[in-house]
């Protein structure tokens, strides 16, 4: 089964990724998957040339609520569906803005108190390396608690997509 609730290989990704493959061409494909969107009033079906977005209707998301993103491939006899589940693009940027420029303070921060600390015995800005740790630290457990917030919508989203495939022919395939 292509959706198997068993399988632990997302445990612990935030924006955890999956594949698929059908014989189906990349437009029936995608107008089957999209026009399964358009009827169904819980979620916001976009269609792009070459990418579906599935999200919640505005007036129930939140936060940290997440977006399907499938995009699709045309091969030889087949189409590869790439689906990421995650928060919205303007989420997932700010987190990893923050956890850059904690990164780097903290990285700087970190050789100029230990610099300091060699040439003139001054331990007075050593405080910069605990307080990095525990901002990137925070940053994480902040993403944590939005997965944890956003799951039963994940779930939603992925029933739906499970639903919108299930009559036509489609196996999971590895990431390599």
């Amino acid at each position: 089964m292509a959706f198997n609730k068993l399988d632990d290989s997302t445990a612990g990704k935030i924006r955890p990724r999956f594949n698929f493959e059908t014989p189906l061409k990349k437009e029936e494909i995608m107008d089957l998957i999209h026009s399964e969107g358009t009827n169904d009033p819980t979620i916001v079906c976009s269609k792009y040339s070459r990418f579906i977005r599935l999200s919640m209707p505005k007036k129930q998301q939140h936060t940290w609520s997440p977006v399907l993103q499938l995009s699709f491939d045309q091969q030889e006899k087949r189409t590869l569906i790439r689906c990421l589940i995650g928060p919205s693009e303007t989420v997932w940027q700010s987190i990893m803005l923050f956890y850059i420029a904690f990164s780097i303070l903290g990285f700087f921060g970190s050789i100029f108190a230990l610099v300091r600390w060699n040439l003139n015995g001054s331990m007075e800005y050593l405080f910069i390396i605990p307080l990095s740790i525990v901002f990137l630290f925070s940053i994480f457990l902040i993403s944590r608690q939005g997965k944890i917030k956003a799951h039963l919508e994940m779930l939603h989203l992925l029933r739906f997509l499970r639903k919108a495939v299930d009559d036509i022919e489609f196996k999971r395939v590895d990431d390599h």
